[in-house]
């Protein structure tokens, strides 16, 4: 780690004196004919590196607005602007362009920029949750250091959530029952290049585990249906709890999940918390902000709130570098899960109401509990 600081300090000194001393000049990007359709297909059809992706500038003041995809091409990453709010920018345009250092998660940079003059410095991706790009420049007013974060935004990251297994499984995660005919809700993430799939579930006779195929799935929104497939599966009592599509800032929630079930035991384990805002990174409208704690293997479980209805499944967790971020988390909005569902033929219908809004929540999770498993993946 002190080998990586030390690194990095270096780039930045000696990469902040090219960026004043060299004698740059305005250049014409290189155009592309990428849009953002193409790009979410490239990204979506192939196994892609940490630092492909489509991101959004973190926006603070002075920081021009962008959303850009990061492709590969040849040895070097080139980031393509998606959108903008800087003038004689164009979509296609090559923006900066990212060469692999000899340590991982470091890139030589060439930044253009708003007058497309090239930079030379360095960019980091925070490699624990893959979703956080740094590029180091200098304030063109204040002449000082400055560091610029971008958000990943799409495909969802899978480093943070997806917890790799001690036995034979390659990861694991939450899920819950949409149907008593055993079709269960998950994240996207968690299911991520499975060759099988096990649900393990408790009933009153005992904890039982089942083979289980994939539905449908929903990258963008990172949401999966999965259907029971084990001829040993029973169909389970009526469900206790509806889907509702909105809730409030502030609202009382909670979530019953599988965390670090290797370390933590194969029980359940619940949290609890409130709604911080109703919209995600970079104000992204699918997601809600919750104080709810999240480890690694909660992922794809029900955020419920206080009335026992389902209104998300929790999704991640905010890793920012050099930034200490106290207990901000997400979940996806039911009404995405909702979308998805519809497109099931002849899908049974889902109550729209709980059967336990007036019970305490330790009653509440005696009640649910019985609906939401484990998932581990092979």
């Amino acid at each position: 780690m002190k080998k990586q600081v030390a690194l990095l300090l270096f780039l930045s000194l000696s990469l902040s004196v090219m960026g004043q001393t060299g004698e740059n000049k305005p250049v014409a990007p290189e155009s592309t004919r990428w849009t953002e359709d193409t790009i979410r297909a490239y990204l979506s059809s192939k196994k892609i590196d940490p630092i492909e992706g489509i991101y959004k500038s973190y926006q603070r003041d002075g920081m021009p607005y962008y959303k850009v995809g990061i492709l590969k091409a040849g040895s070097q990453y080139k980031a393509v602007i998606i959108e903008t709010e800087v003038p004689g920018w164009q979509k296609g345009e090559v923006k900066a362009t990212f060469e692999p250092g000899a340590m991982r998660g470091v890139y030589a940079t060439i930044w253009y920029w708003s007058d497309k003059t090239p930079y030379e410095t360095f960019a980091h991706m925070d490699l624990e949750s893959e979703s956080i790009l740094t590029i180091v420049l200098k304030d063109q007013k204040t002449l000082q250091k400055r560091e610029d974060h971008f958000i990943k935004i799409y495909p969802a990251a899978t480093s943070n959530d997806v917890l790799f297994k001690k036995d034979n499984s390659k990861s694991s995660g939450s899920g819950f029952f949409l149907t008593t005919g055993g079709i269960i809700a998950t994240s996207a993430h968690v299911i991520l290049d499975a060759s099988g799939i096990e649900v393990t579930a408790s009933r009153e006779t005992g904890t039982f585990t089942y083979k289980a195929k994939l539905l449908l799935t929903d990258i963008e929104n990172d949401i999966a249906l999965l259907q029971i497939t084990d001829s040993q599966f029973k169909t389970l009592p009526a469900i206790p709890y509806g889907i509702a599509e909105n809730a409030d800032i502030g609202v009382k929630v909670f979530t019953i999940g599988y965390p670090l079930n290797e370390v933590m035991g194969r029980n359940y384990k619940v949290t609890d918390g409130i709604i911080s805002a109703t919209s995600g990174v970079a104000d992204d409208a699918r997601y809600y902000q919750i104080s709810v704690p999240l480890q690694p293997g909660n992922s794809g479980g029900p955020l419920f709130n206080q009335s026992g209805n389902v209104v998300g499944i929790t999704s991640a967790k905010l890793k920012t570098p050099g930034t200490k971020t106290e207990n901000v988390n997400y979940a996806v909005k039911s009404a995405y899960l909702l979308q998805l569902y519809q497109k099931l033929p002849k899908a049974p219908k889902i109550p729209s109401a709980t059967n336990i809004p007036d019970k305490e929540l330790q009653d509440q999770v005696k009640i649910l509990k019985k609906y939401v498993c484990l998932i581990k993946v092979y």
